[in-house]
């Protein structure tokens, strides 16, 4: 089995922000938010509002601890909520296996839930497809403006804390509903063996990114430079990315920080476009 070959000395990585040689266009931001905003079963763009506490497992102590730790350093600068302690229960599980597919098989018969929403058996077969080297499924819950939640599932009444409660008080407005997504778990699953020529730190921003925000286009390359192309032989050719850039950080930062949770997927998305453009402004 090939080994993960990582170097300690990546541990000591300083990651620059990536500059950009060409004001980015307002269309190419759009793009941009539309290939990273996956869409909610509530239609709207989900975040954590639980204290984000990942686990790492699959990989020596060293690794573990790294990655654990750049997931939460990338959360507290976002401005996601973190649990500090080391013994949190994990409701982010980040694992490294070779057979990965055995893992999701797993998952589909005993925890589908944790693909997230899926309308039939056949989407759920789907969904727990491992086609990528890192690919993350995100569990949602819809959340009204009482607090009350409702897990997006078709049988929401039999899982988990949600059971019995249902999310239907709203606002009305036209700017938003007061409705809102949030993630109440996160899986991320690795294959070890197709990961060795990559730099520990360019993995563990990758992991954070996909455990923080939920990708709409996995496939294809983006419109800016974005972490999400490390995996991509063809985005890797046009401009290799080695961590986190500009335009990744500042998506983050907008949805966390700028975007009205209960505000509708238009509001939402120009929030985030708008603190990308002005930090790709204050980049330059």
């Amino acid at each position: 089995m090939r080994k993960l070959r990582i170097g300690l000395a990546c541990l000591g990585l300083i990651w620059a922000v990536q500059a950009f040689a060409q004001p980015a266009s307002d269309a190419a931001i759009g793009e941009f938010v539309d290939s990273h905003s996956a869409i909610a079963r509530l239609g709207k763009i989900a975040r954590w509002e639980d204290p984000v506490c990942p686990s790492v497992t699959g990989l020596p102590p060293n690794f573990v601890k790294f990655i654990t730790k750049r997931v939460r350093d990338v959360a507290t600068a976002a401005g996601a909520p973190v649990d500090a302690s080391e013994t949190c229960k994990a409701n982010i599980s980040i694992i490294f296996t070779t057979k990965p597919q055995g893992l999701l098989d797993g998952i589909r018969a005993k925890e589908p839930v944790m693909l997230g929403y899926y309308a039939s058996n056949d989407q759920a077969d789907q969904m727990a497809k491992v086609t990528y080297v890192i690919q993350a499924w995100h569990a949602t819950q819809t959340v009204d403006l009482r607090g009350n939640t409702m897990i997006d599932s078709r049988n929401a009444e039999n899982s988990g804390s949600a059971q019995g409660s249902r999310a239907q008080n709203s606002s009305g407005s036209r700017l938003g509903d007061g409705l809102h997504s949030t993630f109440f778990r996160g899986l991320i699953v690795a294959n070890p063996d197709q990961l060795g020529d990559y730099e520990i730190g360019t993995l563990a921003d990758h992991i954070a990114f996909v455990a923080l925000a939920q990708p709409a286009s996995p496939d294809a390359c983006t419109a800016l430079p974005s972490i999400l192309d490390m995996t991509k032989p063809d985005c890797r050719k046009q401009a290799p990315v080695k961590g986190m850039t500009a335009a990744d950080t500042a998506y983050l930062s907008g949805l966390y920080k700028s975007s009205d949770a209960g505000a509708n997927v238009r509001t939402q998305k120009e929030g985030i476009a708008f603190r990308i453009r002005d930090a790709l402004a204050t980049a330059k």
